[in-house]
C-alpha cells in the first residue's frame, strides 16, 4: 500500500491551472512542471501573459516544453474557451483552482462574480469536457476557525441556510466570498460525483531564495508600510500572530495533495508549525527595510473603530477587513505534519523566508 501510494503521487498529471498568473498559480505551475507534469494554464490575455509567464519560468530554469496556454475567462460562458482548445483539454485529469479576486473593500457583487460564481463556472465547464480524477480548490485558513465562522453567521452544518448578506457585511466581501465559495465548490463537486480537495493556506510569504512576492499580497503591504514609516504601532496584543506559510512549501503540498487518495473529498490546512509573534515578525521585516519596528500595541477594537472612518482608513492604508486574519488561537496542523512526513517535504526556515520577502519589497518597490 505504501509503495502504491508513493507511485500514485509521482504519476504524471495532466493539469489545468486557473489563476495561472497569480502568486500561487505561477509558483504552482513551476512546481508541477519541475515534477514532470503536463500543464494547461488558463489566461485572459494570452498574447501578453504567455510571454511574461514563460520568461518568468525560464528565469527560474523551469522547462516550458510541457506547458500550454489557453485563452479564457472563468466568469464567461463555457470559460470563453475555443472549441479547438476544448478538444485539446479533453485529456486533463486534474483541475487546480488558484484564481481569486483579492482586494479589501470590494463590493459583494464584485467578489461573488469571480470568487464564487467564477469558481463554480470553472468547475462545471471543466467537468463537462474532461474526465477528472481530482479537483483542487485553494481557499484559506480562516475556513478552519469554526468559532469565527459561527460568530460571522455561517451555518456550518447547513451552509445553504446562511444569510450571506449578513456575512458579507460582517467580514467584508473578500473573506466572505472565499467562505461562500468554499461551501459552494464542495457542494457542486459532490453533486458532480468528483473527488475534491480543498487547500487552506495561511498567509503566504515568499521563499528563502528569491523573496519574490506581488506587492498586493497582505504581507507585502505590511512590509511596505514599515518601509515608508507608516506602521506606528503593532495591531492587537503580544499574544497575537499572523499564521504564515512560504510559497515554495505551499505549492509542493498542493501538488502532492492532488494525488493523495487519503485527501479525496477532504480539506487540508497548510501553515508553518513555526510561529512568530507580531512583534517578532515586525522586527524581522523592519530590519530588512532599514527602519525601526513599532513597539507599542493598539487594540483591535480601537482599530476597528478608527478604520470605520473611510478617510482615516485611507490615510493609514489599512482596512478593517484585514484585522480578522490576526489570531491568537493555534492552528491544528497535525494532519499536515503527517502528510508532509510521508511526502518527504520540510518547512523552510520561516525567519529566512520572511527576511528574503522583506528585502525583495525593499529593493523592488
Amino acid at each position: 500500500m505504501e509503495n502504491k501510494q508513493i507511485a500514485l503521487n509521482h504519476s504524471p498529471q495532466i493539469a489545468f491551472v486557473a489563476g495561472a498568473t497569480g502568486f500561487i498559480g505561477r509558483f504552482l505551475i513551476a512546481e508541477l512542471l519541475t515534477q514532470g507534469h503536463q500543464v494547461y494554464a488558463l489566461v485572459r490575455d494570452k498574447q501578453t501573459q504567455q510571454h511574461q509567464l514563460e520568461n518568468w519560468l525560464k528565469d527560474k530554469r523551469v522547462s516550458v516544453t510541457e506547458l500550454t496556454f489557453i485563452q479564457g475567462d472563468i466568469t464567461q460562458p463555457n470559460l470563453a474557451i475555443s472549441q479547438a482548445d476544448w478538444i485539446e483539454l479533453a485529456k486533463v485529469n486534474i483541475l487546480y483552482n488558484s484564481s481569486a479576486l483579492f482586494a479589501w473593500n470590494l463590493k459583494m457583487q464584485q467578489a461573488q462574480q469571480v470568487n464564487v460564481e467564477g469558481a463554480l463556472n470553472l468547475l462545471k465547464c471543466i467537468s463537462e469536457h474532461c474526465h477528472l480524477d481530482r479537483v483542487v480548490h485553494v481557499s484559506g485558513y480562516m475556513l478552519t476557525l469554526q468559532d469565527h465562522l459561527r460568530q460571522a453567521g455561517v451555518c456550518i452544518d447547513q451552509p445553504e441556510h446562511t444569510n450571506w448578506q449578513r456575512v458579507y457585511q460582517q467580514l467584508g466581501a473578500y473573506e466572505a466570498s472565499k467562505i461562500e465559495a468554499h461551501y459552494a465548490w464542495i457542494k457542486q463537486a459532490q453533486s458532480l460525483d468528483i473527488d475534491w480537495t480543498v487547500i487552506h493556506p495561511a498567509t503566504v510569504i515568499s521563499d528563502e531564495v528569491t523573496g519574490e512576492i506581488p506587492v498586493n499580497q497582505p504581507i507585502a503591504h505590511m512590509i511596505s508600510l514599515l518601509k515608508r514609516k507608516k506602521m506606528g504601532a503593532i495591531p492587537a496584543t503580544a499574544q497575537h500572530y499572523l499564521p504564515l506559510v512560504s510559497i515554495d512549501y505551499l505549492v509542493k503540498v498542493i501538488g502532492y495533495a492532488a494525488a493523495e487518495t487519503r485527501l479525496a473529498r477532504s480539506e487540508l490546512l497548510v501553515a508553518y508549525e513555526q510561529r512568530l509573534t507580531l512583534s517578532d515578525m515586525f522586527n524581522i521585516m523592519a530590519a530588512q527595510v532599514g527602519q525601526k519596528a513599532p513597539t507599542r500595541y493598539v487594540s483591535l477594537d480601537l482599530l476597528r473603530m478608527i478604520l470605520k472612518w473611510k478617510w482615516l482608513a485611507q490615510k493609514l492604508e489599512m482596512s478593517v477587513e484585514m484585522l480578522d486574519f490576526i489570531r491568537t488561537e493555534p492552528l491544528n496542523i497535525s494532519q499536515l505534519k503527517q502528510f508532509a512526513q510521508h511526502w518527504h517535504i520540510q518547512e523552510s526556515d520561516l525567519k529566512k523566508s520572511l527576511e528574503k520577502t522583506s528585502l525583495w519589497i525593499f529593493q523592488n518597490t
